[in-house]
């Protein structure tokens, strides 16, 4: 493996059953004030049913994982090893 990557972000959609978005905000604002977000596809490699694709959306995750080029040519996060931040129940999202 070639890679490290590191990302501190918030879970987001769905795209498959392995598969979901991590959205992480860039550190500067763009022309108009505002913050974007970078939606970064992330596999699990571990439990389909663990916490990474059971968790709601908007859940903190601090992940470790490598780079991969998926079957359609497009490079995705492979996700080693992650901690995951319970919300309180008055803030989940759904």
């Amino acid at each position: 493996m070639l890679s490290n990557i590191t990302i501190s972000g918030r879970l987001g959609e769905k795209i498959d059953k392995r598969t979901r978005y991590v959205e992480v905000d860039r550190l500067l604002p763009d022309g108009g004030g505002k913050f974007r977000v970078d939606a970064i596809p992330v596999r699990s490699m571990l439990a389909l049913e663990g916490p990474f694709m059971s968790e709601p959306n908007g859940a903190f995750i601090v992940l470790l994982g490598h780079l991969e080029v998926d079957e359609e040519g497009h490079l995705i996060v492979v996700n080693e090893l992650d901690e995951i931040f319970q919300m309180p129940k008055g803030m989940r999202k759904i």
